[in-house]
């Protein structure tokens, strides 16, 4: 389990992060001390979970919360903050945060929160995505391009489950390496030779194109857009 962690205080960040990192035998802590960075973390690159802070400075929890909403990145976010009023925790709940802790908290109140987010997304992602002719049934593993089915090796569909959960944004072959590889001796190569074998099984025989190339950046699923008459 990877989570990032947008904290600008450093005794807390240290804390956070030595605690997780010590708790969960699978966890890993991305750090960022300002909003700017961490908005560009939690963009670009795949969590399990969000802990963010709501005063940062560049941008503050809020607003982050909310790009990222607004953006379909649906990653769960626990907000941290000092300011405990009913007004505060509501705006970070509306603004599309998941859960809400005020300062001072107890670790292990912190870690169970993370577990609860960490688990309810699990059973979330447990359903069918679909995308233009494409459609992805997350529980058995199921793809079809208009009805019909298309075969898939666990690498092939890994990779496009991976590019579909980022829907309209670009993913980076570090980040699908990592996610589809596990991060091992595999390269970048093999990144670009399984979109080839997913492009010929999903888009050759479409005249709409969903898979896309974005040169030095990634790849991404995106569907068309919507015609509107005038």
């Amino acid at each position: 389990m990877r989570v990032l962690l947008i904290e600008d205080d450093a005794a807390i960040s240290t804390v956070i992060k030595r605690g997780l990192e010590e708790e969960e035998r699978f966890c890993t802590v991305q750090t960022a001390t300002d909003g700017i960075t961490g908005l560009r973390l939690a963009r670009d690159e795949d969590f399990a979970v969000i802990i963010l802070d709501v005063m940062l400075p560049g941008m503050d929890g809020w607003r982050i919360c909310s790009e990222l909403r607004n953006q379909r990145i649906r990653t769960p976010i626990l907000m941290l903050t000092a300011r405990d009023s009913v007004q505060d925790r509501v705006r970070g709940l509306d603004t599309g945060a998941d859960d809400y802790l005020t300062k001072p908290f107890d670790f292990e109140e912190l870690l169970a929160r993370v577990r609860a987010l960490y688990r309810r997304d699990k059973v979330n992602k447990g359903r069918v995505l679909r995308i233009a002719h494409l459609e992805i049934d997350t529980v058995s593993r199921h793809v079809t391009c208009e009805g019909e089915e298309v075969l898939l090796t666990p690498r092939e569909y890994a990779l496009l489950e991976t590019l579909a959960q980022h829907e309209g944004h670009v993913v980076s072959r570090d980040t699908i390496l990592y996610r589809v590889w596990n991060a091992d001796d595999s390269t970048s190569n093999t990144v670009d030779v399984h979109i080839g074998v997913l492009r010929k099984k999903i888009d050759a025989n479409h005249s709409v194109k969903l898979i896309h190339t974005v040169h030095g950046l990634g790849y991404m699923l995106k569907r068309p857009p919507v015609e509107t008459s005038v």
